[in-house]
């Protein structure tokens, strides 16, 4: 399932306790300009009854147990993390390399950072010799005009997160979906998938490229 709109209004639709797992890519660096300095149009605390309502959503409609994959950097996590440990209960700080230097005047950018938590007493459900480095190559930024999303991230990615941390069958919700990377995953990988997007432009990228990857997966069963 698919919508268009507020995450915040939207996620009131989702049931208690109906989601195995979160995986999103939400908007960060939010009041921060390109060169690290705090802009002047904005401060983060504006955002924080945005992410206090958000967690709060998030821990409702997890399951016990379930995961949770926050995608940010290094400027937002310190503002994210004393908000979201109200909530969850943090496992770790992933890095993610992906390989590709960014934009950047002190020292080129070549990886983001990825919360990862748990809703109350939560089991691994991956393998004890995973470490919290992944080298997965990003999605190309060589030319707007090749990325689906300014900020896309790579399908490859998502899956990691989705086969780390729900069996085949489960809901996984990415609540800023974006251009629908997660939703491509869950296609791939044989997951339930609840996102939304607030833009149409990008709701109607992710609906493609959603369907397209379904399509593609019905083929190959038979």
């Amino acid at each position: 399932m698919i919508k268009q709109g507020d995450c915040l209004e939207l996620m009131k639709e989702i049931p208690d306790g109906s989601v195995d797992m979160i995986a999103t890519d939400p908007p960060y660096c939010v009041g921060v300009s390109s060169n690290g300095l705090k802009s002047s149009f904005s401060d983060f605390n504006l955002l924080r009854p945005f992410w206090e309502q958000c967690f709060g959503e998030w821990q409702r409609i997890l399951k016990d147990g379930g995961h949770v994959y926050c995608c940010t950097d290094w400027r937002t996590y310190p503002f994210l993390y004393p908000i979201i440990i109200k909530y969850f209960c943090v496992k770790n700080l992933i890095v993610w390399e992906h390989a590709q230097m960014r934009p950047g005047n002190w020292y080129r950018g070549s990886y983001e950072l990825i919360i990862f938590a748990a809703n109350g007493d939560s089991k691994r459900k991956f393998g004890g010799g995973e470490r919290d480095i992944w080298r997965i190559k990003g999605a190309p930024t060589f030319s707007l005009k090749a990325r689906n999303h300014p900020s896309e991230k790579p399908v490859e990615l998502m899956e990691k997160m989705i086969l780390d941390s729900s069996r085949e069958g489960e809901t996984v919700l990415d609540a800023t979906m974006g251009s629908g990377s997660t939703g491509v995953a869950c296609a791939n990988t044989g997951r339930q998938f609840i996102g939304f997007e607030l833009e149409k432009e990008f709701f109607d990228i992710s609906q493609r490229r959603i369907e397209e990857a379904l399509a593609k997966k019905a083929q190959e069963l038979f």
